[in-house]
């Protein structure tokens, strides 16, 4: 009974958040400190994250034994959670040289500084 109800509220949880992401709907204060393409990114590891918690339940139901169900369940949900949070940290980094390079850019053009070799 446990695991048909995690896979509903779990499903009912991440689902709709990880397509909304997926489409590029955010709350207004997030779209105003990301960019499309970031949210985007944190929607697809929404979905590995769902993904993961999917496998749990899964391989339980399947016919392998307990042990092993439980120790391929486990290194499974690291997994996708390992590379869920490579996603974010992908995107916060991205987001982060982004802005770097337009600060960068802007205070060059605004002080009259060139940084070309000329």
């Amino acid at each position: 009974m446990f695991l048909w109800l995690w896979l509903i509220g779990w499903s009912a949880f991440a689902l709709p958040v990880a397509i909304a992401s997926l489409r590029g709907w955010a709350p207004k204060r997030v779209r105003s400190r990301t960019s499309p393409w970031a949210i985007r990114v944190r929607g697809v590891a929404l979905l590995v994250m769902w993904l993961g918690g999917l496998t749990g339940p899964l391989l339980r139901w399947s016919d392998l034994a307990a042990e092993d169900a439980s120790f391929l369940a486990s290194v499974a949900q690291g997994g996708f959670l390992v590379f869920a949070g490579g996603l974010v940290a992908g995107s916060h980094l991205g987001e982060w040289f982004y802005r770097r390079a337009v600060r960068a850019q802007t205070v060059d053009h605004a002080g009259g500084i060139s940084r070309q070799p000329w």
